[in-house]
């Protein structure tokens, strides 16, 4: 039996998604919407640890053919008002996070009282799998750098979400400082990515492009293209099919230059 669940909110992002995705694809949820539904839970939650004081609730339930989820954050700081139907600039200096949900959920309300401030998402239950599922439990990010003539390549795997984006930065920042401006990241292997991930991507984009240099995004397949297509920041990140094609453009970049 699929029974409804409730865990306190706490900086394991990664597991918390993992019962997100056993709660809804148990009760029928499948493919883009369970993916969408997977994602919104992440940023409601990455926004109490970022913007609240870290404590509250995560709760999810069957109801009229639709999988709720709620989040609750003890601070109160969400509001209605903060809930814009613009979307952010590309300059990476704003998140996405709370657009985005409203964009991907079938309904999404806040609600702001005494007891602190109440997201709730609903995804209506169908056979849409359009989109490939997670697939599987969070998977720990790996971030490897091999040097070669065109310049680094990044190769990226795991989950690159909230607690674990700073590492990706890091690494494209100590690159960038070291004078390596020309870097290609091989995105493949990410299984997932949420808002704080796109945010180190356009952030280091900009960042190489304003020491002269270029930043390449290579195998942006499935959900990550999606979170892409649906941001506008393929208009503004440089994208190529595979790793090879990256290096390639990144050569080219340096003859031009």
């Amino acid at each position: 039996m699929n029974l409804p669940g409730a865990w306190p909110i706490t900086d394991d992002v990664g597991s918390m998604r993992d019962r997100i995705d056993a709660f809804a694809s148990g009760a029928g949820l499948a493919g883009a919407r369970l993916h969408d539904l997977v994602f919104a839970a992440n940023e409601a939650v990455v926004n109490v640890l970022e913007h609240g004081d870290g404590h509250g609730t995560v709760r999810i339930w069957l109801e009229d053919g639709q999988v709720v989820v709620e989040v609750t954050d003890l601070a109160g700081r969400l509001t209605p008002a903060h809930l814009s139907p613009a979307r952010p600039s590309l300059d990476g200096r704003r998140g996405f996070g709370l657009w985005l949900m409203s964009e991907v959920c079938d309904q999404l309300t806040i609600e702001q009282g005494d007891g602190g401030s109440r997201v709730e998402m609903r995804m209506n239950v169908n056979d849409d799998d359009s989109i490939k599922p997670r697939g599987g439990a969070q998977q720990r990010l790996g971030v490897a750098v091999t040097h070669r003539s065109a310049g680094p390549l990044v190769t990226v795997s795991g989950d690159l979400d909230v607690i674990t984006s700073p590492q990706l930065h890091a690494v494209v920042n100590d690159l960038l400082t070291s004078g390596r401006t020309h870097i290609a990241a091989d995105l493949s292997g990410v299984g997932f990515c949420d808002s704080s991930g796109l945010r180190v991507l356009l952030v280091s984009t900009v960042a190489a492009r304003e020491l002269g240099g270029l930043m390449v995004l290579a195998g942006v397949t499935g959900p990550l293209e999606r979170l892409l297509k649906l941001t506008g920041s393929l208009t503004v990140l440089a994208v190529r099919d595979n790793a090879e094609e990256a290096l390639n453009l990144l050569s080219e970049h340096r003859a031009g230059s």
